[in-house]
C-alpha cells in the first residue's frame, strides 16, 4: 500500500502523489549534474633553476613581551609576470605540516610604494598570487608572525628573555624553484643588548642589528637563531672543526654548568667523530634554551634546537636521563640531515615528505644516541642498559602491535601527529617507529656481532655509509636497497628479509632478540630501577604500567591507561580520579602499597569517580608491583657491554 503523504493542506491521494512527483521527476532529468569547479590558478611545480636576483630578508624582533615579529621581504620581480609566494608547510625532521601557517598576519605588498593586490589560493591556503605591476621590478612584501603567547596555543618559542627564531616562519618564498636555488640576505633587529647564536655565516652586527652573508633558503631555514638577555658560549670541541654548546637562560646563574658538563659533551663529539669517521659541518652548535618556558626541538646540519628544563644545570648529578637532550639532535647531523631518505627530500618546504623509512631516520638515532651517551660518560652503562630495558619492555607490552605493523606506523605522523590519544598503546603512534626502531638496530648490531665473531659491527655500517664526504653538509638520499647492500657488505646476511619481517609482521617474535641475542634479558621485580624512579619523581607520577596497567598522577588522576589491562579490564577509565584504595583515602604509597600486597592474595578494591559517578572498582591482579629490568645472562657473550664501551 502507498502512504499518503502530508501537505500544507491535507493527504494526497496515492493518485495525486504521483502526479506531484512526476514532473518533478521529468524536470530533474534535463537539468544539468554537477561537475568539478574549474582549479584555482596553477602553482608553479619546482624547479632546478637559479631564482633571477637576491631576496632581502630583514626580522625585527624586538617585540618580546607581544611575541611578535616584523617581517619585511624585498623580492627581486619580472614586471607584469604572476607570482605566486609559499609559506612553509614542512621542515625536516618534523615529518609532517606543522608550520603555524595561522601566525601569519598582517600581509602587505607594494611596488613602489603603490599597493600590489594578492589573493589566497582556495585550495592551498599557504598560497598567495600576487598580480605583479607591469615595470616593476621588486615587492616589497611586509607581514607579521605572531608566535604563541603560551603553550595552550602553541609550542612557545619567544619569552621575555629568549627567543629561537626558526626562519621558516617568517619567510614567504617564490613558487616555481628549489629552495636550494633561492638566495636570501638576512638580517635581524635583536632587543637591546641581547646576544644570539646561529649557524648562518659572515654575521656582521651593527647595534642591535646582526646582517648575515646571502644564503640559499635551504641553508637558511636550517640555521635557526638562539638569542637572549642571558648567553653563554662554551667551547667543547676545537681541533677538526669547532663545536660549540650555546646555552639561553633565564638568569645568568642558569647558563653555569657544571664542571664536568662540558667535558662530557666534548666526549660526546670525540665518540662521534669515531664512530662516523666524518663530520658534516664546518662548525657544530649545540643550541640550549634553559626554560619551563621555551618548547622547542629540531635538529639541523649545523646546529641542533633544544629547550631543557630550568633546573637543567641545577639538577646535573640526579636527572641523568635530561643529560641526553643534545644527543639525538646531533647524531641527525649524520643520520637525517646529511644521509636522507629519499623519500624524506624535497625540493621545496610545500612539498609532502614520505616516511617509510621513518623506523630508520628515529629509530637508528635512537639507538645511537643510548650508545653514545654511554661512550661519552654521559651515562653509566647501567643507565644505557635500563634505557634498552625500559624501551624493550614497552615495545613487548605494545598491544596495538597485534592489528598495525610498524610499517603503518611509519605513516602516523601523517594521521595523528604529536596529539594526543585517547587509547595510544591500542592505537599505536609515531613514537612506537623511534622505539621499535631502536630495537631492530639493537638486533642489527648484535646479528652482525654473532655472524662474525664480534670483528665486525654496526660500527663499520656507520663509517662506510655515514662516514662518506667528510665536511659536506649538502643531502646525500639513500632507500632500503641501499641499507640492505651496505650491510651485505659488512656481513653477508638476508637483510631484506629480516627488515621486511620486522616492518611487515603484527605482533613479530622478534622484538627482545638484539637484546636477548647481547646478553641480557627482560625481568621484572618490585623495586624500579633507578631510571624509571628518577622519572617517576621529576614528572610526579605513579607509574604501574607493569602491573594495573595504569599511570596516575598524585592527585590520582588517571593519566594513561594499557589497552585491556587489569585496570582497564576492571571499568577504569582515562581521564578518571582514583578516591580510595583499599577504603584507605588515595595516595600514591597506599596505592603502591595495596598493589604490593596483591602478590600476597589480598584483593584490590579502588573507588574512582568517573565522569560524575562514583564507582567501585575489583580488580582482577594477583602479581604485586611489578617493574622492568635487564639483568646478564650468563652464558651469553656481553655483546651489549662490548657496544657501550668508549672507543679509544
Amino acid at each position: 500500500m502507498i502512504a499518503k503523504a502530508r501537505t500544507g493542506r491535507g493527504l494526497l491521494s496515492a493518485k495525486a502523489l504521483l502526479v506531484y512527483i512526476l514532473p518533478t521527476a521529468a524536470a530533474a532529468a534535463s537539468w544539468e549534474l554537477p561537475h568539478p569547479a574549474a582549479p584555482p590558478i596553477a602553482i608553479e611545480a619546482p624547479e632546478d633553476r637559479p631564482f633571477p636576483g637576491t631576496i632581502r630578508l630583514h626580522v625585527d624582533a624586538t617585540d618580546v613581551t607581544h611575541r611578535v615579529y616584523q617581517v619585511e621581504e624585498t623580492i627581486p620581480v619580472q614586471g607584469g609576470h604572476p607570482l605566486t609566494l609559499r609559506f612553509p608547510q614542512w621542515t625536516t625532521g618534523d615529518h609532517a605540516p606543522t608550520v603555524p601557517l595561522e601566525g601569519l598576519a598582517g600581509l602587505v605588498i607594494t611596488s613602489n610604494d603603490r599597493p600590489v593586490a594578492w589573493v589566497r589560493d582556495t585550495s592551498d591556503v599557504h598560497s598567495f598570487h600576487v598580480t605583479v605591476p607591469r615595470g616593476a621590478r621588486a615587492l616589497d612584501v611586509r607581514y607579521q608572525y605572531l608566535a604563541p603567547v603560551d603553550a595552550s596555543i602553541g609550542s612557545v618559542t619567544v619569552t621575555p628573555t629568549m627567543l629561537d627564531l626558526q626562519w621558516q616562519t617568517v619567510v614567504l618564498y617564490p613558487a616555481g624553484y628549489y629552495v636550494r636555488d633561492i638566495t636570501y640576505l638576512p638580517s635581524v633587529t635583536l632587543p637591546q643588548g641581547w646576544q644570539f647564536a646561529t649557524a648562518l655565516d659572515g654575521a656582521v652586527r651593527t647595534g642591535d642589528v646582526v646582517n648575515f652573508a646571502p644564503v640559499t633558503l635551504d641553508a637558511l631555514v636550517d640555521s635557526p637563531m638562539l638569542a637572549g638577555a642571558h648567553v653563554r658560549r662554551l667551547m667543547i670541541e676545537e681541533k677538526a672543526a669547532p663545536v660549540s654548546l650555546y646555552l639561553a637562560g633565564e638568569t645568568d646563574a642558569a647558563t653555569q654548568p657544571p664542571p664536568d658538563a662540558v667535558a662530557r659533551y666534548s666526549s660526546l663529539v670525540a665518540q662521534a667523530y669515531k664512530l662516523f669517521g666524518s663530520r658534516h659541518y664546518d662548525h657544530y652548535d649545540f643550541l640550549l634554551w634553559i626554560s619551563d618556558d621555551i618548547s622547542t626541538y629540531y635538529e639541523h646540519h649545523r646546529s641542533g634546537e633544544q629547550s631543557v628544563r630550568a633546573d637543567f644545570f641545577a639538577r646535573w648529578n640526579t636527572s641523568t636521563g635530561y643529560r641526553a637532550a643534545p644527543v639525538h639532535g646531533y647524531v641527525h647531523s649524520w643520520n637525517g640531515t646529511f644521509r636522507r631518505p629519499v623519500e624524506m627530500w624535497t625540493p621545496d618546504f610545500n612539498t609532502p615528505e614520505r616516511d617509510s623509512l621513518l623506523w630508520m631516520f628515529e629509530g637508528l638515532t635512537e639507538y645511537w644516541k643510548v650508545v653514545l651517551c654511554a661512550r661519552a660518560g654521559l651515562w653509566t652503562r647501567e643507565e644505557a642498559l635500563d634505557s634498552f630495558g625500559n624501551t624493550a619492555v614497552s615495545v613487548a607490552n605494545r598491544s596495538g602491535a597485534s592489528w598495525r605493523p610498524l610499517q603503518d606506523v611509519n605513516n602516523d605522523v601523517l594521521i595523528s601527529f604529536r596529539r594526543p590519544m585517547s587509547w595510544a598503546g591500542w592505537q599505536r603512534n609515531m613514537f612506537d617507529a623511534y622505539q621499535e626502531g631502536e630495537l631492530i638496530w639493537l638486533d642489527v648490531d648484535t646479528l652482525i656481532r654473532e655472524q662474525t665473531r664480534n670483528e665486525r659491527s654496526l660500527d663499520d655500517f656507520a663509517r662506510s655509509f655515514f662516514g662518506v664526504r667528510d665536511g659536506s653538509y649538502g643531502e646525500y638520499t639513500y632507500t632500503l636497497d641501499d641499507v640492505v647492500a651496505a650491510l651485505n657488505k659488512i656481513a653477508p646476511y638476508d637483510w631484506a628479509v629480516f627488515f621486511r619481517s620486522r616492518l611487515e609482521d603484527t605482533a613479530p617474535s622478534t622484538r627482545l632478540d638484539g637484546l636477548e641475542r647481547g646478553g641480557y634479558r627482560l625481568t621484572y621485580g618490585e623495586v624500579p630501577p633507578p631510571t624509571i624512579k628518577a622519572l617517576r619523581d621529576a614528572k610526579g607520577i605513579i607509574s604501574l604500567s607493569y602491573s594495573l596497567g595504569a599511570v596516575l598522577d598524585q592527585g590520582g588522576k588517571v593519566v594513561d591507561l594499557s589497552w585491556r589491562g587489569p585496570a582497564y579490564n576492571a571499568g577504569l577509565t582515562q581521564g578518571a580520579t582514583v578516591l580510595s584504595v583499599n577504603g584507605l583515602p588515595f595516595s600514591g604509597g597506599t596505592l603502591e602499597d595495596a598493589v604490593k600486597a596483591t602478590g600476597a592474595g589480598m584483593p584490590l578494591v579502588l573507588t574512582a569517580k568517573i565522569g560524575n559517578e562514583e564507582r567501585t572498582l575489583h580488580i582482577d591482579w594477583g602479581g604485586g608491583l611489578r617493574y622492568p629490568h635487564v639483568e646478564r645472562v650468563g652464558a651469553k657473550p656481553a655483546l651489549i657491554d662490548d657496544i657501550l664501551a668508549p672507543r679509544t
